[in-house]
């Protein structure tokens, strides 16, 4: 059975976050990424503390760095602040990966538009059947409809722990440090924002893992000038929703604070 509602509601979000962008006038605060953000931090918390519009405009990892900003850059404007707290996998990741080409063909319908931004396209196309068939289960179906998508875009509702951070894949990291195509795709973001007077700051994610290596960070934070220590965000074994990037509320909230006392000094 194929069942697309989790590509849809992908794309929802993304409409959605735009909308919330487009209509906020003020000077503003922007957290951008993948669903570590979404489910992260509480951008509602964060406006009420630091006295300043907050959108919270994660979505999901897969969408590709590229497609998430195609969708969000133009409505970000001077003295906004951008923070990136980006997931590994963004790093990693095509541009434009399984997701963006999920909406592109299966919701929007317009693939012959796009093809040109994905590369390895029967890899994608299958990839996103087997995400189509594996997202249909009554307990991921039950999940996504368990979460509130709140005025910031921040999510609550995942007051409980629905799976053991043993039994999740853990994150995977590379041999060795490269450039990529992602990499240099955010250098050139961060680089249009300030040339537009937009802030920006890039931060390591939320993320849960037992062992980090040292080797691969140390190089990939020196390349993009991050100070702070790729563990700032880390959750423990008890504050993981459903995946390693996801917080409960318990985690959410502890993050959230780090991250207004970081913003705050």
């Amino acid at each position: 059975m194929f069942n697309f509602d989790s590509i849809r509601h992908m794309e929802y979000l993304v409409s959605k976050k735009k909308e919330m962008l487009e209509s906020c006038q003020e000077e503003k605060i922007v957290l951008l990424g993948g669903s570590s953000v979404l489910y992260g931090f509480n951008t509602d918390k964060m406006q009420q503390r630091l006295g300043k519009p907050t959108i919270n405009a994660g979505v999901n990892v897969g969408l590709g760095f590229r497609y998430l900003v195609d969708h969000i850059e133009p409505s970000l404007k001077p003295g906004d602040h951008v923070i990136l707290p980006l997931e590994f996998g963004q790093y990693l990741n095509p541009s434009y990966y399984i997701f963006g080409f999920g909406i592109d063909t299966f919701v929007h319908r317009k693939y012959w538009a796009n093809r040109k931004k994905y590369n390895k396209k029967v890899k994608l196309f299958l990839m996103s059947l087997r995400h189509a068939k594996s997202s249909s289960t009554p307990e991921k179906m039950a999940r996504r409809k368990a979460t509130i998508l709140t005025h910031t875009g921040c999510l609550q509702g995942m007051d409980a722990q629905l799976r053991n951070p043993q039994a999740l894949t853990p994150l995977s990291f590379p041999e060795s440090f490269h450039e990529t195509e992602a990499m240099s795709e955010i250098k050139a973001f961060m680089k249009r924002c300030r040339n537009n007077n937009i802030q920006v700051t890039l931060l390591p994610p939320v993320f849960y893992a037992d062992n980090m290596p040292d080797y691969y960070l140390t190089e990939l934070y020196e390349y993009f000038c991050i100070t702070v220590s790729p563990n700032i965000f880390r959750l423990k074994a008890s504050e993981v929703y459903d995946s390693v990037y996801h917080a409960n509320l318990g985690g959410q909230t502890r993050v959230t604070n780090k991250l207004i006392a970081l913003l705050g000094t």
